[in-house]
Formats: C-alpha cells, structure tokens, sequence
C-alpha cells in the first residue's frame, strides 16, 4: 500500500513539473514551428504536401521531400494538440479532428486538403 501512495505522489509531483514547464515548452514548439513555415508553404505551394484530415500534414503523392521536417512538424502538432486534449478533458482524437477542419476552412487556395474518405482534393 505505501508503494503505490508514493507512486501517486511522484506522479503528482511528476504532473505539477510539467504544467510548469508547460509554457516554456509551447514557446519552444512555436519557434521550431515559426521556423519551418517557409518551407512547409512552399511544398504546399508545390503539392508535395497537404493537411490531412487529422489535423497533421500528409504527403500527398509520392515525392517524399523534406520528411524529417514534416514529421518534426507533425510532432509539435501532436504535442499541442495532446495538451489541448489534457486541458479540455477530452480525448487526443477529438482535438485532432477538430483542428483538422479548421486548418481546411483556413488553407490557402491551392492547398491539398484530406477529405474524412482520405482521398486528397485541391482547394
């Protein structure tokens, strides 16, 4: 029994640490993501990339370029949106849904976007 009390505790310290060092995390995830915005317009520009209808970018053919940046981007996402979830007390899956519409509403013309059936359209 005193096993697990402790155990509740350090995951309670464990949370109240990382709610702390929440804002410096998100700071940290914006300037990664301010960085990269060049180059993630220009492949959507080019159609090598879209916004997938999970809220993530997706490639949308067969040219892979710049796959490291996009996953890194895809993680940042992911760790927002998993923040999000936390705050909202809901799930990862509704968040990512949700932001999935609005990055479609809020793309430029031209963007790829990921329809719910996961087949690509032009905007």
């Amino acid at each position: 029994m005193n096993n697990k009390k402790n155990t509740a505790v350090l995951l309670l310290i464990m949370i109240g640490m990382l709610a702390a060092a929440w804002p410096a995390v998100a700071q940290g995830i914006k300037e990664r993501m301010k960085e990269r915005l060049p180059v993630i317009a220009e492949l959507k520009k080019q159609g090598v990339i879209g916004e997938n209808n999970r809220g993530y970018l997706g490639f949308v053919g067969s040219q892979k370029s710049h796959e490291q940046l996009v996953a890194d981007e895809n993680q940042d996402r992911k760790t927002i949106y998993a923040h999000i979830a936390s705050q909202q007390n809901t799930q990862l899956e509704v968040v990512e849904k949700n932001r999935a519409l609005q990055l479609a509403q809020r793309a430029a013309p031209g963007t790829y976007i990921q329809k719910p059936d996961g087949t690509w359209v032009k905007k």
